[in-house]
């Protein structure tokens, strides 16, 4: 897969060759495409292809490349339990089912990333369920990177 937007990624992994990951193949991302009926962004099938099975990056988030489908379920029925009704979005990531990173599907190849909390958040004085948690997909792998740099 020609990376457009993950290079520093792959730089990453090419510099840090003893850190273990497991990427997805092209076709396992389209198969997955299929099954949800859904397009995902191109920075997000570059993390995929890269580590999407297994990385080093997103910490205890529950992220496994064969668990995708069970955490859409999971997180959308969260969302109804509050009330909460989006725009077609993905789920990347979930933490003890009640907390999400994702995307929305509509937002271009390098969609903003937001944080879902069940229980609620401050934002400029009020209490939501999400906030914008980075611009893009590709800022926020890029400080996961710079945290694991740093933390080294």
């Amino acid at each position: 897969m020609d990376l457009t937007y993950l290079k520093n990624l792959e730089n990453y992994y090419i510099n840090n060759p003893k850190i273990s990951r497991i990427g997805i193949s092209e076709q396992q991302i389209e198969k997955l495409e299929k099954e949800l009926s859904i397009e995902l962004p191109k920075a997000y099938k570059e993390f995929l292809n890269l580590a999407g099975d297994r990385d080093n990056l997103l910490g205890d988030w529950n992220r496994g490349f064969d668990q995708l489908s069970w955490i859409q379920e999971e997180i959308k029925e969260s969302m109804t339990d509050v009330n909460l009704h989006l725009k077609p979005f993905f789920v990347f990531a979930e933490y003890s089912r009640d907390q999400a990173l994702f995307f929305f599907l509509n937002e271009g190849e390098n969609p903003s990333v937001y944080a879902y909390y069940e229980e609620r958040i401050e934002e400029n004085g009020k209490e939501v369920f999400y906030i914008k948690f980075r611009n893009s997909f590709s800022e926020y792998i890029d400080r996961c990177i710079n945290e694991m740099l740093t933390n080294k």
